[in-house]
């Protein structure tokens, strides 16, 4: 579409002012009326234009219609010469939702076959003229022109590949909280869902299960008469049957029918069966005048597994036993349910309704028993929730006459326990996505695709992303073949500028090096700062390089554009900047800190926390400020619910610093500066300071100098400065040894540094492979050096590239089958990737294959290792399910890595091969590991390929414009520091612990106003020296008033009044102290830093110990600030005179751990003590590690325990 005057081959359709009459007949279905409005409305926005209703087709410049069912207006369009045969299939039915838009004799016609099509038809047409899909729901502007032309002889055909394409709003508590202050419903209802359903339809989407954690889509009458008059299918997901959504729903309407003895239940026969039947009928008639999708089968409430308590409890079956007899049961259901289905809407329309089964969870291992689903209903496979298929129908399902669908997650709400939700951004990169859409379209997945995308923003371009897809899949052509290519098109499309192809290069970028993990994922030392260089470091100035020219563009854009841009794409990369570099600089804190280089652990302790401020700055203006607060509400990550994003990282701030020297530590953490020829040209050493004050120093090449470069020769040093050492041609000086000398002028010491240059290696020159060197290779699998097809095989095998699915970066390589089959025969004749490498010392060394998480739930994965004319060996991986192998593990870091020992190997030139087994399994990289190295995340960086030199990474360091970055602040988020409101105080209190299974439910909070006193800022001396424990003060904690307040740090001191012991489990593990939020975020928590640790046996485990005096004795409420962030961080013991209380006596029965107290610190009501008066020994030991215990407050009275701001210590007496 052309936005200027018309010519004499263009047909002018609008121009300003003008009206243009316009042809749809009454007697069309609503939804086409609905979309046609919102054409009149999108046109006047465009070109001021106003539509005239035409009475007749002849007096109209444009002609909506529908051709099913309407003879007159199908013969008027043959008679005009439109070209229906493109609409039509081979046998001449019409094609499903399928438009034609076409200009004749000056007239445009809209032809839809259906209801849908003629609106994908219309609102195609709004969105050529400038009307982006998203213009409410992300606040894109619409363009303006004055005229709109289209060639003569325009023609535009189009329809759907997958039949159903929608969303779930699932977790969409955000979403709930936006409609309770923007919409008049109070929560997510008729208000909400027409703005939805109109995105969805103008996405060309026709599909939702609703919302159903907030309420239920049928408590509304209005939702699902909306739904069918604006043309949407709805359905519900794997655990809501017949329409009805459970968890709010099913109580409601049993209290509303008087049934108080009913459960859900249907092994429960008689009259609680009948209950059921009932519950479910009564849905089907409530929505039998709808176009919806009946969800068969069954599971418990709200995703729990299918409750069967007469099979559970007949205790003459076998397990064997029990297991037929709940698949025959599950069997049974459906069988009434289609009954009722007939019953209800009788035969012929139940037979063409859409109907679904979704074989999820426990439910998956009884349709895998051989339960008969009926031939018409829709299977559903899920993925793994982290966007890996787990399998795809076989050949037997393909074959079904109800096909197959898609439930595919870019939101979650992990299993208790696991810390595994992500539900702030989506960073799963769209060619990951891509990549498993297509696979399935091909295994056969062409009914139904559906995307959980939680409470729908800030998910724009990843929904977008999936729904396009549906509609594109298969085809020749279309904006979503390339990820990048769709990033480019999308953003050219919504934004001026063209900036697409820059910002494709950007997204990719945040996507891969976001997901090696995800921010809401994100804990300690993730990233390795020492091995094999500074690989996090390196992963963070990617991220500011994305950073900065976001903000670019952003800035170039014009300001009415702007916010949306924020939306639609620049906040995650926001996010992502923000939340790694805070866990970075908190990682470096307790480097520091472990190295004595205490002023630079502080430093780091405050760019952490300025990184989390401008986090929530920048939240703060999401939601308050952006778009004048349309979206306050929608987006708040660090509370509950749903859980939040990963907080708090582990920051180890200095408790005393004094006198002291100088430390060097060389690139990782070696005693030597090695270089190889064919390796890195640039390492990097650190110089700390381990006191008070400054230190001037120099750096002189005592050896070398006339090819070694130095960063820096001298300076000064308060906290820390790592210095680069570059070798100027490291062929040209091999075998050479120089050295360095860093002096300390404060004291007057120095110290040696040697740096080596390898021995020279005999490389062919005619050698174009992989070369060792640094002690590994370090091959990206799509740097291949032969793609050989096997001696077998025909061309539908081999191994394939796929762009932006490295894990980090670059691209994959894929075994693909097009005959979706594992390979048979030998092993060395199927297709292989071939890597010429060259060693440089013989020996028998170790593979690390990274492996893209590519799941077969019902089959292998499998993949060949071969060296040379050596037999090929068989790998095969564990990891071929959710829950089997190392699963998690690889979901957290995007990838597994599998390690072979390969024979032993001579020096010089080698092949290395990767064969193709299993369809799909998908390699990232290669390592051979020729020196004992610590492994890092991310592994080594690619090593020489094609004689082309390592790629040198500097000081691998961040580069922060802390300016820039305020100025962004203050500028564009308009949002000061102080304006953030404080986090509130959460309480677990002893109500809180009768309802912990209603996992909805938040704790009871109490606003903050403002902190306490910033306790331990000023405390250094004149000369800069501090001793944090001297402000502990001395002596045993006396009770007052039934009250005692401890802060649990105070253990540190080491005094006959509060101490800490180690574990007696032969690791000598103590409790350790961590930066915490209280005393004005100056204050510390103790915790036990090593993930992962358990002690069952209290006798050995470590302790932090306090002496208390009673005065008033009596029963004593023991609450403790508190801080977990998974169900393996989440439990302790209390000690009292040496005797270890039972689990038992805690309110969690030794568990703390819920949806909403993850990540955050809150106050926990955890036990109950009988204090008699005098002197006592109050302990808490360690159950499991990285607990973190920030105040102990022990009271008889039933007050809260203070917040920050209102905290006093317990007076501190000597005996």
């Amino acid at each position: 579409m052309k936005s200027h005057q018309g010519t004499q081959n263009e047909f002018e359709l609008l121009k300003r002012n003008h009206t243009v009459p316009v042809f749809v007949s009454e007697t069309e279905n609503s939804a086409v009326h609905f979309a046609f409005c919102n054409l009149m409305r999108d046109i006047d926005w465009v070109c001021g234009c106003k539509l005239l209703r035409a009475k007749e087709m002849d007096q109209s410049s444009i002609v909506i219609g529908t051709i099913t069912d309407n003879e007159p207006l199908l013969a008027y369009l043959q008679e005009k010469g439109v070209s229906l045969k493109k609409l039509a299939l081979e046998d001449g039915s019409y094609r499903w939702e399928a438009f034609l838009q076409e200009v004749i004799d000056g007239v445009l016609y809209i032809i839809g076959t259906d209801r849908r099509g003629t609106i994908f038809g219309i609102y195609d047409l709004c969105e050529a003229m400038g009307v982006s899909p998203w213009y409410y729901w992300a606040d894109v502007p619409v363009k303006t022109y004055d005229v709109l032309c289209l060639p003569l002889d325009y023609s535009k055909v189009d329809w759907p590949a997958v039949q159903y394409r929608g969303i779930f709003l699932n977790d969409e508590e955000e979403l709930d909280d936006w409609a309770k202050i923007h919409t008049q419903d109070g929560t997510i209802g008729p208000a909400a869902y027409q703005s939805i359903f109109e995105l969805l339809l103008r996405l060309k989407a026709n599909f939702i299960w609703p919302a159903m954690h907030v309420n239920y889509f049928n408590e509304n009458p209005e939702n699902g008469a909306l739904a069918e008059k604006m043309g949407i299918v709805v359905g519900t997901s794997h655990c809501d049957m017949l329409l009805r959504s459970n968890q709010n729903e099913w109580e409601p309407w049993l209290a509303a029918k008087g049934y108080d003895d009913a459960s859900y239940d249907y092994s429960i026969e008689g009259r609680n069966r009948e209950i059921l039947q009932e519950y479910w009928r009564e849905s089907v008639e409530k929505n039998k005048n709808y176009e919806v999708c009946y969800t068969v089968g069954m599971r418990g409430i709200h995703d729990s597994g299918f409750y069967t308590q007469a099979i559970d409890e007949d205790n003459s079956m076998t397990k064997e036993e029990r297991a037929e007899a709940k698949c025959s049961l599950l069997g049974k259901v459906i069988q009434d349910q289609k009954q009722i289905l007939k019953d209800v809407i009788g035969e012929s329309k139940k037979n063409a309704s859409l109907q679904t089964f979704i074989p999820y969870k426990e439910v998956l291992e009884l349709y895998d028993r051989g339960l008969d689903i009926p031939e018409g209903v829709t299977l559903i496979w899920a993925n793994d929730n982290f966007g890996h298929m787990r399998r795809y129908p076989n050949e037997k399902e393909r074959q079904r006459s109800g096909g197959n669908g898609l439930y595919y997650h870019n939101s979650y709400w992990a299993a208790p326990g696991t810390g595994m939700s992500y539900l702030f951004i989506n960073s799963i990169p769209l060619a990951h996505t891509e990549n498993e859409l297509k696979k399935s379209y091909e295994s056969g997945i062409r009914k139904l695709w559906i995307l959980n995308v939680g409470g729908l923003k800030p998910l724009e371009q990843d929904m977008e992303f999936f729904l396009r897809s549906g509609w594109e899949a298969g085809k020749e052509e279309g904006m979503t073949k390339n990820a990048s290519q769709f990033v480019e098109s999308w953003i050219n499309a919504n934004f001026s500028g063209n900036h697409g192809p820059e910002v494709a290069e950007l997204y990719e970028t945040f996507a891969q090096v976001t997901n090696v993990r995800k921010i809401e994922h994100m804990q300690s030392n993730v990233f390795s700062q020492t091995v094999l260089g500074d690989e996090a470091g390196r992963r963070l100035m990617r991220l500011e390089d994305i950073f900065r020219r976001g903000n670019a563009i952003m800035y170039s854009l014009p300001v009415q554009e702007r916010a949306a841009f924020f939306q639609m794409f620049l906040m995650k990369i926001h996010a992502s900047y923000y939340t790694n570099h805070e866990f970075y600089f908190a990682d470096r804190s307790t480097l520091s800190y472990e190295r004595g280089n205490m002023q630079a652990a502080d430093r780091y302790v405050e760019l952490s926390i300025k990184m989390a401020d401008y986090k929530r700055r920048m939240l703060h203006f999401y939601n308050a400020k952006m778009s004048e607060g349309k979206w306050n509400g929608i987006l708040t990550p660090e509370s509950f619910p749903p859980p939040p994003t990963a907080l708090y990282p582990a920051r180890k701030p200095a408790l005393k610093i004094a006198q002291g020297g100088m430390r060097i530590d060389l690139w990782n953490e070696e005693t030597t500066l090695r270089f190889s020829i064919h390796g890195q040209k640039q390492k990097w050493f650190e110089i700390g300071n381990q006191g008070n004050g400054t230190i001037p120093f120099t750096i002189e090449v005592m050896e070398g100098e006339d090819w070694i470069i130095l960063s820096e020769s001298e300076g000064l040093i308060q906290t820390e400065k790592r210095i680069l050492v570059s070798i100027i041609d490291p062929h040209q000086h091999a075998g050479k040894t120089g050295q360095l000398t860093v002096r300390n002028h404060k004291d007057m010491t120095s110290v040696p540094i040697k740096v080596q240059v390898e021995e020279g290696v005999n490389v062919p020159e005619t050698f174009y492979g992989h070369i060792e060197a640094d002690g590994y290779v370090s091959i990206p699998a799509a740097s291949y050096d032969h793609n050989v097809p096997g001696a077998d095989s025909t061309d539908k095998s081999g191994w394939v590239v796929i762009p932006g699915m490295g894990r980090y970066e670059g691209a994959a390589m894929m075994a693909w089958n097009g005959e979706l089959r594992p390979l048979g025969g030998e092993l060395k004749n199927h297709p292989y990737l071939g890597y010429d490498i060259f060693l440089k010392e013989a020996g028998q060394f170790t593979l690390e294959i990274h492996r893209f998480l590519t799941l077969n739930s019902t089959g292998n994965i499998r993949f060949g290792i071969g060296v040379d004319d050596i037999a090929p060996i068989l790998v095969e991986s564990e990891t071929r399910d959710e829950w089997l192998g190392t699963w998690q593990e690889s979901v957290f870091n995007n990838g597994e890595k599998i390690r072979v020992e390969l024979p032993y190997l001579a020096s010089g030139i080698h092949a290395l091969r990767i064969y193709m087994v299993d369809p799909y399994v998908t390699i990232n990289k290669l390592v051979i590991y020729t020196n004992e190295q610590k492994t890092c995340n991310l592994g080594p960086i690619a090593s020489q390929h094609h004689h082309k030199l390592v790629t040198d990474h500097g000081l691998e360091s961040p580069t922060v414009n802390w300016n820039e970055v305020e100025q962004l602040c203050n500028q564009f988020y308009e949002t000061g520091e102080h304006e953030v409101p404080l986090p509130v105080v959460l309480y677990a209190t002893r109500d809180f612990y009768a309802t912990i299974d209603e996992i909805f439910l938040k704790c009871f909070d109490v606003p903050q106003t403002t902190l306490g006193d910033k306790r331990y800022v000023d405390i250094c001396d004149a000369d800069g020296t501090k001793d944090v424990i001297k402000e502990f003060g001395a002596g045993m904690f006396i009770e007052s008033n039934s009250i005692v307040a401890i802060e649990a740090e105070y253990a540190l001191e080491d005094s006959e009044n509060a101490y800490l012991t180690s574990s007696k489990d032969g690791n000598a593990i103590d409790w350790s102290h961590v930066q915490a939020e209280t005393n004005g975020r100056t204050g510390f928590a103790m915790h036990v830093s090593e993930p992962g640790r358990q002690w069952e046996n209290p006798e050995i485990a470590p302790a932090m110990h306090y002496k208390i005096n009673i005065t008033n004795s009596g029963n004593y409420h023991i609450w403790i600030l508190v801080r977990h962030h998974n169900g393996q961080s989440d439990s302790c013991y209390l000690s009292l005179d040496g005797v270890v209380r039972p689990l038992s006596e805690q309110l969690g029965q030794g568990t703390l751990h819920t949806y909403n107290t993850a990540q955050v610190y809150y106050w926990c009501l955890l036990s109950d003590l009988e204090l008699t008066r005098g002197d006592h020994l109050f302990s808490i030991l360690a159950r499991k590690s990285q607990l973190r215990v920030d105040r102990i407050y022990m009271t008889q009275g039933n007050e809260l325990p203070p917040v920050d701001a209102l905290w006093t210590d317990s007076i501190r007496k000597q005996p």
